[in-house]
C-alpha cells in the first residue's frame, strides 16, 4: 500500500483480476490456471490458460482465446487438455495444447459442447460429457423461427444459472481419442452423469449420478457409478452403482490402488434442513458371486463435526472459470486431504484413514476457494483469498507444510487501495450462544467519531460468513459506513446442531442472534443508533424482510432476490420441497404454517423505507417474492423502491454482468446515503414526488427525528429479546443435491 492510497470503489470491479480452477501439473513443477477479467467494452467477461512455475517463475499466459477453461494436464505432462468456446454464445470444444510448443488442435465439434474433461490412465483417451444428442443434433437440423412452447410433466423442469432441463439433451459421457478422431458416445438414456474419471487400469470410467425416476420426493441419493470406458461391454446399458449407501456423494477421488476418498453424506433416520457432508472412504472389496468388486463405504474423520468440501460465502470468488474443491489423498496413502469450514475459515486438511485424526494443512483466517494435487499428493495447488484479498494462487508442500504464494490477480490494483479494517469477536446471545460475527470498519476509522452501521445478512441459510474478500463490505466501508456481519444460528461451519437448530423456525432466533450482535456493537459507542440500515440476499433478504417488521430500529433496508412468501415460494422455485425438512406439511395442507413465517404476511407492520432489488431471470426466488413486498408497501403508501435486472439470476451479485453488478451496488451505496447520510437520491421517487424535491430536505429531516425517538424500541419489546414466530428458509442448493456447489 502506498503512501497515497486511495479507498475501493464500485468501478474497481471491472480491474479485477481471479485465479480459476489451478491444475497442477502430475509431478509437481508447474501449475496451469484460468485468469478471468473483464472487457469493459463488452461488458463481459474473458477467461484464458495461465502457468507458472512452482517457485513462482515464468508467469505467463499460454493461451491466445479469451474463452478458454478447463485445463486439465496429461498423465505424463507433456500435453494439457482445455475446452475452448470461439464466441459468444457458443458452446466450448476440447483441444489439446502440446507443452514443447505448438498450436492447440481441437479435437470436437459437437452442437453442444464439451466439459469436464478427464485424460485417461495412459494418456491416450479423454473422457468428457456433453450434452449432444447425435438422432437430433445433425447438421440439417433445422431450428423453428420462434422457440415453441415447453410440454412439462416433471414437478422440476428448470434450474436458476442452468435453464430449462431438456430431457432428450442430459449430459452424457463421452470418450475420444487424444490424437483425434471421432468421439465415441459412451452412455445415453434418461438419465444424466457427470465428474467423469478413470479407474486406474483404464477400462472404466467411473461418474457421478442420481439415477431415480423421481429423486425430488426423497433426499439427495447422486452415487458413484462406473461403466466400461469402451461403450462395448453390457455396463454401457446399465451402470454399475459403486456407492448403494443410504445417503449421497458429492465429489469424488481415485486412488492409485482403487480406494475411492468422497465427500459426501450417511443419513440418519430423521430428515434434516441441513446434511452436513462428511468424509467418506471407498474401499474396494470382491462380492460375495465373484462378481466385480464394488466399495465398501465408511465414514472419516467423525469426531470432526464441520463440513467436508463446503468454503465460505464470498462475492469475489471467480465468476468463471470454475474450479474443484481440493480433495484427494496424502503422499502416504493414509491420510485424505480437503477441504474444511470451520469458524469462519475454509482450510485445507488432512484426515487419517485408520484413527480418523484430523490435522489443519492451511492457516485459519483464510478462505480456500479451489485446489488439486499433483499425483503423489505431495503437492497442493491452491486459491487462497482473505479479507484483503479476492484470491491468490499458492503452493502447499505437504510434508513441510511450506505454503508459498505463487502469484496474484490483483497486486497492482490493490498497492495502491488502502482497505478497510477488520476485526473478529465472538458475542452471547439472548440464550447465551456463543456467535462469531466481524466489524468492517472505514479505511480512516476514528473510535471517537459516530457512524452509521448497515447490518449484512448471509443467504442460505446453510452457509458461512467468515474471513474471505467481499468488494461490497468494501465498497461501504469507503464511503463511511460500519458494517457487521455474523454467522447467526443455521450458519455452517460450526456443527450439525448449531445449523439444524433453525428447522420449522426459520426465521426466528436466527433474528434475534442478528439483533444482539447489533446491541454488543452499540455498546462501544461510535455507532449512531439513529442511522442502522440492514440488507441481505435470498435467506439474507428474507431475514431483511422479517426484521423490518419485528423491529422499527433500521433507518433503510435494501432486500435482494428474498423470500416474501413462503407459499408462493414453494409452488414458484426451482427446487421441489417435497420433503419435510423445512416445512412439516405442504401449504395446501397447513397454510397457517407458511403465513406465520412470511415477512409479506406483516407487511403492515413495516415503517422502514425497504428498498427491493430482484433479477427477473431467477429461479431460485423468483421475482414474484420482491413484487410481494413493493406491492404490499405501495398499497401503503410507505416508502419503498424497485429494481429489476432483465437477463440476470439469482447469481447476480457474484457473477452476473459486470455492469449490472455495479449498478445494483450502486443502488444499494444511494439508497443507504439518502436514508443513513442525508444525500440526495431522487431517484427512487414517483413522479409527483420529485416534482417537490425543494422541500425533500425538510421532509427527510421530520424523518429522522422521529426515528430519534423511537430509536431503541421494537414495537414494545427490545428487539433482542422479541419473540420470533416459527420459521423456515430458502435452500441453499439444487434439488439433488449439495453436490453442486451452489450458494443463494
Amino acid at each position: 500500500m502506498t503512501a497515497s492510497a486511495r479507498h475501493l470503489t464500485i468501478e474497481d470491479l471491472t480491474a479485477f483480476h481471479w485465479i480459476a480452477d489451478p491444475q497442477i501439473s502430475p509431478d509437481g513443477s508447474r501449475v496451469a490456471f484460468t485468469r478471468v477479467w473483464v472487457d469493459v467494452e463488452a461488458d463481459e467477461y474473458r477467461t484464458a490458460i495461465w502457468i507458472v512455475e512452482a517457485d513462482g517463475a515464468g508467469l505467463r499466459r499460454l493461451t491466445s482465446g479469451e474463452r478458454d477453461t478447463q485445463p486439465r494436464w496429461s498423465p505424463d505432462g507433456s500435453r494439457l487438455a482445455f475446452v475452448r468456446a470461439t464466441e459468444a454464445g457458443k458452446p466450448g470444444q476440447l483441444c489439446v495444447l502440446p507443452m514443447e510448443g505448438g498450436e492447440a488442435a481441437p479435437l470436437t465439434k459437437l452442437e453442444k459442447g464439451v466439459s469436464d474433461p478427464a485424460w485417461s490412465p495412459d494418456g491416450r483417451r479423454i473422457a468428457f460429457t456433453s450434452r449432444t444428442n447425435p438422432a437430433l443434433d445433425t447438421p440439417d437440423a433445422k431450428k423453428p423461427k420462434h422457440e415453441p412452447g415447453r410440454l412439462v410433466t416433471q414437478p422440476v423442469w428448470r434450474m436458476n444459472d442452468e435453464g430449462f432441463f431438456d430431457a432428450d439433451r442430459l449430459p452424457h459421457l463421452w470418450v475420444i481419442d487424444a490424437a483425434g478422431g471421432e468421439p465415441r458416445q459412451i452412455t445415453r438414456g434418461r438419465f444424466a452423469e457427470g465428474a467423469p474419471r478413470w479407474s486406474p487400469d483404464g477400462r472404466f470410467l467411473m461418474f457421478l449420478s442420481d439415477r431415480r425416476d423421481q429423486p425430488w420426493f426423497d433426499r439427495d441419493r447422486q452415487w458413484l457409478y462406473r461403466v466400461a470406458a469402451d461403450g462395448r461391454d453390457t455396463a454401457a446399458e446399465r451402470p454399475e452403482a459403486l456407492t448403494p449407501i443410504d445417503g449421497t456423494v458429492a465429489a469424488f477421488r481415485v486412488g492409485a490402488d482403487g480406494r475411492v476418498a468422497m465427500t459426501g453424506c450417511l443419513y440418519g433416520e430423521r430428515v434434516l434442513s441441513y446434511d452436513q457432508p462428511g468424509l467418506l472412504l471407498g474401499i474396494p472389496g470382491a462380492r460375495a458371486n465373484g462378481a466385480r468388486p464394488a466399495l465398501s463405504v465408511r465414514a472419516l474423520a467423525e469426531r470432526t463435526d464441520h463440513p467436508f468440501g463446503e468454503g465460505l460465502s464470498a462475492d469475489q470468488h471467480p465468476p468463471r472459470g470454475g474450479g474443484e474443491a481440493p480433495l484427494g489423498f496424502g503422499p502416504d496413502g493414509r491420510t485424505v486431504i480437503a477441504l474444511m469450514a470451520k469458524h469462519g475459515s475454509a482450510v485445507l486438511v488432512a484426515a487419517e484413514t485408520g484413527g480418523g485424526e484430523v490435522t489443519e494443512l492451511t492457516p485459519a483466517g483464510r478462505d480456500l476457494i479451489a485446489g488439486t494435487a499433483s499425483a503423489g499428493g505431495d503437492r497442493w495447488a491452491l486459491t487462497l483469498g482473505d479479507w484483503t484479498r479476492p484470491g491468490d494462487l499458492h503452493l502447499l508442500d505437504v510434508a513441510t507444510r511450506k505454503l508459498t504464494r505463487l502469484c496474484g490477480g490483483n497486486d497492482a490494483l490493490l498497492q495502491g487501495v488502502k482497505p478497510a479494517g477488520l476485526e473478529e469477536f465472538w458475542y452471547r446471545s439472548f440464550d447465551g450462544t456463543r456467535i462469531q460475527a466481524w466489524l468492517v470498519t472505514p479505511p480512516d476509522f476514528d473510535p471517537a467519531k459516530r457512524y452509521p452501521m448497515i447490518l449484512e445478512i448471509h443467504g442460505g441459510p446453510h452457509v458461512p460468513y467468515g474471513f474471505s474478500f467481499f468488494h461490497e463490505f468494501q465498497v461501504f466501508a469507503a464511503a463511511g459506513f460500519v458494517v457487521l456481519f455474523t454467522n447467526p444460528r443455521g450458519s455452517t461451519s460450526y456443527g450439525s446442531a448449531f445449523a439444524n437448530v433453525i428447522q420449522y423456525r426459520y426465521p426466528g432466533d436466527d433474528f434475534r442472534d442478528l439483533m444482539c450482535a447489533v446491541d454488543e456493537v452499540m455498546k462501544r459507542g461510535f455507532v449512531d443508533p439513529r442511522r442502522l440500515g440492514v440488507c441481505g440476499g435470498s435467506g439474507g433478504g428474507l431475514l431483511t424482510n422479517w426484521a423490518v417488521t419485528q423491529t422499527d430500529r433500521f433507518a433503510a433496508a435494501v432486500t435482494d432476490r428474498c423470500v416474501a412468501d413462503w407459499a408462493s415460494w414453494y409452488y414458484s422455485a426451482d427446487i421441489a420441497m417435497f420433503t419435510e425438512s423445512w416445512f412439516r406439511k405442504t401449504p395446501f395442507e397447513d397454510p397457517a404454517e407458511f403465513a406465520e413465517r412470511s415477512p409479506a404476511s406483516f407487511a403492515a407492520r413495516i415503517t422502514t423505507p425497504l428498498f427491493i432489488v430482484h433479477s427477473e431471470d431467477d429461479w431460485r426466488t423468483p421475482i414474484g417474492q420482491g413484487e410481494a413486498m413493493f406491492r404490499a408497501l405501495k398499497r401503503q403508501k410507505k416508502k419503498t423502491a424497485m429494481v429489476r435486472f432483465p437477463g440476470e439470476n439469482h447469481e447476480l451479485s457474484r457473477s452476473g454482468t459486470p455492469s449490472r453488478r455495479m449498478q445494483r451496488l450502486g443502488l444499494y451505496r444511494r439508497w443507504f446515503g439518502r436514508f443513513l447520510l442525508g444525500e440526495s437520491a431522487p431517484e427512487f421517487d414517483e413522479p409527483f414526488e420529485r416534482a417537490t424535491t425543494s422541500a425533500r430536505p425538510r421532509a427527510r429531516s421530520a424523518a429522522v427525528a422521529g426515528r430519534r425517538r423511537t430509536a431503541g424500541r421494537s414495537r414494545g419489546r427490545r428487539p433482542s429479546t422479541v419473540k420470533p414466530r416459527r420459521g423456515a428458509g430458502t435452500r441453499s442448493a439444487a434439488p439433488r443435491g449439495r453436490s453442486s456447489g451452489r450458494r443463494p
